[in-house]
C-alpha cells in the first residue's frame, strides 16, 4: 500500500471490491490531510481556532494513513524527535508529580503539552510531500494570512505607528512582529523567481510580480516599524548570507527573468526608490531606537553587568543572571517544562519587574530557557534535531532534484531565528509553533520524500512528481 500522498497517476483498484472500499476511505483521509495543511498554513498567523483545526486534521490523517514506520524509525531526525518527545513527557510527569504546589504541577503539564506540539512538523512534512511547488504555496498562504491579520488589526481611523511599537498588547508584540516580517522579506527574496513565473505566462505574470512587490514593501515597512533591534540585526546578517549563497550558486540575479532591458532597469529603480522612501520615513525613529541603550551598552562593555539599569537591556541582563544561577542548580535535567514564569515570579527580585508592574514571563533568551527548563540533556537533543535536519536538506540538495531556492531559504531562516533567539523567547506560543511546523516541516519533507521513495512500493510517487521552480 502506498504510504506517500499519491498523484493522479496512481493506479486505482477495481470498483466494488474490499480493496476498493479501503482505497476509498484512504482517499478521503488523504484529501483531509492535504486540506488540513492548507487550512493550517492560511490561518497559522491569522486565526488560532482554524489553524488548530487544520493541525488536528492533518495530524490525525497522518496517523491513519502512514505505514512506513520502519523506514521513518531509521531516520536520525525522526529518532531524535522521538527521543525529545519521550524526554518531555517523562520530564513533565516527574515535574508534575513532584511539584511543590498545584500551580507548579499545572504549569508543568501545560508546558509539556506545548513543547510536544512542535513535533507535529513530521506529519506536516508528510503531507507537504517534498514537492517544492506545494511547499512554496504553503509558505505563501502563511504570508498572506499574516498580512491579512496585520491589516485587520490596524486602527485605520487613527493610523500611526503605535500598533507596531506596542510590546505588551495586540495580536503580536513588536519583537515577534519583527521576526515574522523579516522572515517574509527573506522568503519573497529567496523564492522570487518562482513567484514571478516565466515572462511568457501572460496575463498573470505582471499581476504576480505586482503582488510580490507590494508584499515585499509591506514586509519591509513592518520590519522597520517593529523597532525591534534584535530583528533588525538578525535580518541584516541573514540577508547578507542569502546574497552570498546566491552569488556562490550562480543564481544571484536582481533582474526579473525574461523582462526587456528597459523594463528591468525601471523595476530596479522602482524597488530602490521604494526602499529609500521606507527608510527615509523612519530614519529618525530608527536612529532614536538604536541610540536608546547607549549608556546601558557602555556599562555592560565596562564589565559591570549587574550595574546595568535600563528598561530593555537592563532587565534582560538581570534575567540572564538569574537564569544562569537557576540552571547551575540543576544543570542536566533542569526545572521542568513550563517552570520559567514561576521561577521568575518567585525570585523576589524587584529589578525583574516590568515597567507595568508585571513580572517578566521568560528570560528573553531561548537558549537559556531551554537550559533552565530541560537542562543540558534537552538542549543537546534539540541541537541535534536542528543539526540532523539541516544535514538532511543539504544532502538532499547536493544529490540533485531539489531547486536551490528552498534550501537557501531554509538556511537563512535558520540563521535568522538562531540569532533572534539570543534576545527573545517565544517557542511555546501558537505563532512560533506555527512557524516551526511550516519551516521545519517544509524542510523535512524534502528529506522524508527521499526516505519513503527508496521503498520500491513508493518509488513511482517520487518519479511522478518532479520538483519545479514554480509556485
Amino acid at each position: 500500500m502506498n504510504s506517500f500522498p499519491p498523484t493522479d497517476k496512481s493506479p486505482r483498484p477495481p470498483h466494488g471490491t474490499r480493496t476498493d472500499i479501503l482505497a476509498g476511505w484512504r482517499s478521503w483521509a488523504e484529501r483531509g490531510g492535504l486540506a488540513g495543511i492548507y487550512l493550517f498554513a492560511l490561518f497559522a498567523l491569522l486565526g488560532t481556532a482554524p489553524a488548530s483545526i487544520g493541525l488536528a486534521l492533518f495530524s490525525l490523517c497522518f496517523f491513519l494513513t502512514f505505514t512506513q514506520w520502519s523506514r521513518l524509525a531509521r531516520d536520525p531526525v525522526a529518532l531524535v524527535a522521538l527521543a525529545f518527545g519521550l524526554y518531555v513527557i517523562g520530564h513533565g510527569l516527574a515535574a508534575a508529580l513532584t511539584a511543590p504546589d498545584p500551580e507548579w504541577s499545572e504549569a508543568a503539564a501545560e508546558g509539556a503539552k506545548d513543547w510536544l506540539k512542535l513535533l507535529l512538523f513530521i506529519p506536516f512534512a508528510y503531507w507537504a510531500g517534498g514537492d517544492p511547488g506545494r511547499i512554496r504555496r504553503l509558505l505563501l498562504l502563511a504570508l498572506l494570512g499574516f498580512t491579512l491579520g496585520t491589516l485587520l488589526e490596524i486602527d485605520w481611523k487613527g493610523l500611526d505607528a503605535t500598533y507596531f511599537a506596542q510590546r505588551y498588547d495586540g495580536r503580536l508584540p513588536a519583537l515577534a512582529f519583527g521576526m515574522f516580517t523579516g522572515l517574509g522579506v527573506l522568503g519573497l527574496l529567496a523564492c522570487r523567481e518562482a513567484f514571478w513565473g516565466p515572462a511568457t505566462d501572460r496575463p498573470w505574470v505582471w499581476t504576480r510580480r505586482l503582488l510580490w512587490f507590494l508584499l515585499l514593501a509591506a514586509m519591509l515597512e513592518g520590519l522597520l516599524l517593529s523597532y525591534a533591534r534584535g530583528s533588525w540585526l538578525a535580518f541584516l546578517i541573514a540577508v547578507l548570507l542569502l546574497v552570498f549563497l546566491e552569488w556562490r550558486a550562480g543564481s544571484f540575479r536582481l533582474l526579473m527573468t525574461g523582462a526587456r532591458p528597459g523594463r528591468k532597469w525601471f523595476l530596479i529603480l522602482l524597488m530602490m526608490l521604494t526602499l529609500a522612501i521606507l527608510l527615509g520615513s523612519q530614519v529618525e525613529h530608527i536612529g532614536q531606537r538604536l541610540l536608546t541603550e547607549r549608556e546601558a551598552i557602555a556599562t555592560l562593555a565596562s564589565g559591570e553587568a549587574t550595574a546595568v539599569r535600563s528598561e530593555s537591556v537592563g532587565r534582560r541582563i538581570q534575567a540572564w543572571i538569574l537564569g544562569t544561577e537557576l540552571w547551575t542548580e540543576k544543570p542536566w535535567l533542569g526545572w521542568g517544562p513550563g517552570s520559567s514564569p514561576l521561577l521568575l515570579a518567585r525570585s523576589e527580585r524587584t529589578e525583574l519587574l516590568d515597567y507595568r508592574g508585571v513580572w517578566m514571563p521568560h528570560f528573553h533568551n531561548t537558549y537559556l530557557e531551554i537550559l533552565v527548563q530541560f537542562g543540558a540533556i534537552g538542549f543537546i537533543l534539540l541541537a541535534a534535531l536542528l543539526a540532523f535536519l539541516a544535514r538532511g536538506v543539504r544532502v538532499r540538495y547536493r544529490a540533485g532534484g531539489v531547486p536551490g531556492d528552498l534550501p537557501r531559504l531554509f538556511l537563512v531562516t535558520l540563521v535568522f531565528v538562531l540569532l533572534w533567539n539570543f534576545t527573545n523567547f517565544r517557542v511555546p506560543r501558537h505563532d512560533w509553533m506555527a512557524f516551526w511546523i511550516l519551516f521545519a516541516g517544509g524542510a523535512y519533507s524534502l528529506v522524508l520524500r527521499k526516505i519513503i521513495a527508496a521503498d520500491p512500493r513508493t518509488s513511482q510517487v517520487d518519479a511522478g512528481e518532479a520538483p519545479g521552480n514554480k509556485i
